[in-house]
């Protein structure tokens, strides 16, 4: 026989012999699994599962408990395709109907139930008070001096809406008015303090002259009520205070609830000069003292943040 004959053979009897695999593990050890996207491990409601190691060590069994995304469901407060978004796509007649557990945040709403083609987004605090607030108007303090010019804002637009909805940014969601019968207006000196000005209720508005009906104090400062809620509103163009001045008009143009003239301002200063770089939101230093929030030396003094919530 050849040589290259007998490497032949000896080659095709190594092929026949039965080949013997090494376990991959050792029996009855877990290790953590996941088959969704790696993305989305651990984030919302995707959790990883457990696999445990086959008697003889050759494979493990499958993946218990792991929990892969599913479609996103719009009555609960989990996020079940689990992108770090709850109910993004989900649209809400207000705040008050997103599902309770859910954290503050931004959703769609649409509280004409009229099917708009774009929801307009809203910031829902979820949280205070039972939760289920709609952030009206925001105004934040800014060494930029943009914050007073927002807040002039002409009769005719005002049931518009201005800026994206969040706590660190100026907004401004008009039509909201339309809709609130429960109001809570609250303040963040520039420490960081947050409290409640006051809690109200009302059986709606005049939308000619935006004054409330039938105006209720619930909870909050009097004082700070009867000025930014139970009189009147002006703008620029329009002067429905009850001051024998336009409020607006002398205060920086800035438009708001005001009465004779006000107790806060979402972008003036009551002290010379009344633009104050433009800072934007002040409170009557006496007030806010009052609240135990900080006050500067001033008569009126900065503050970081004065925001509206609405509630039906």
């Amino acid at each position: 026989m050849s040589c290259a004959a007998a490497a032949l053979l000896a080659a095709a009897a190594c092929s026949s012999s039965p080949r013997k695999f090494e376990p991959i593990c050792v029996p009855g050890t877990q290790e953590l699994c996941y088959s969704g996207p790696p993305s989305t491990a651990a984030v919302g409601a995707c959790k990883t599962g457990i696999k445990t190691c086959d008697d003889d060590g050759m494979d493990y069994g499958p993946c218990e408990g792991q929990v892969q995304p599913t479609d996103e469901l719009c009555d609960t407060p989990a996020d079940e395709n689990c992108d770090g978004k709850v109910n993004e796509a989900c649209v809400y007649p207000g705040c008050a109907s997103v599902p309770a557990g859910s954290p503050s945040g931004v959703y769609l709403s649409d509280p004409g139930a009229a099917g708009a083609i774009q929801p307009p987004a809203v910031y829902c605090d979820m949280e205070t008070d039972g939760g289920g607030w709609t952030l009206l108007y925001n105004s934040v303090g800014s060494e930029t001096g943009t914050t007073m010019p927002f807040w002039d804002i002409p009769l005719l637009q005002r049931f518009g809406g201005k800026g994206e909805p969040s706590l660190g940014a100026n907004v401004y969601a008009g039509w909201l008015y339309l809709h609130g019968t429960e109001y809570r207006d609250e303040a963040e000196d520039l420490e960081g303090k947050v409290v409640q000005l006051f809690h109200a209720r009302t059986t709606g508005i005049e939308p000619e002259t935006l004054r409330f009906k039938s105006p209720e104090l619930v909870s909050g400062d009097s004082e700070i009520y009867a000025a930014q809620f139970a009189a009147g509103w002006s703008s620029s163009d329009f002067d429905g205070d009850t001051s024998t001045s336009n409020c607006s008009e002398q205060y920086s143009h800035v438009t708001q609830h005001y009465s004779a003239c006000w107790v806060y301002n979402l972008g003036s200063d009551a002290d010379t000069p009344l633009d104050d770089s433009g800072w934007g939101p002040h409170l009557q230093s006496a007030a806010a003292r009052r609240l135990g929030l900080y006050a500067d030396e001033s008569g009126y003094t900065r503050v970081r943040r004065i925001s509206r919530w609405v509630r039906w």
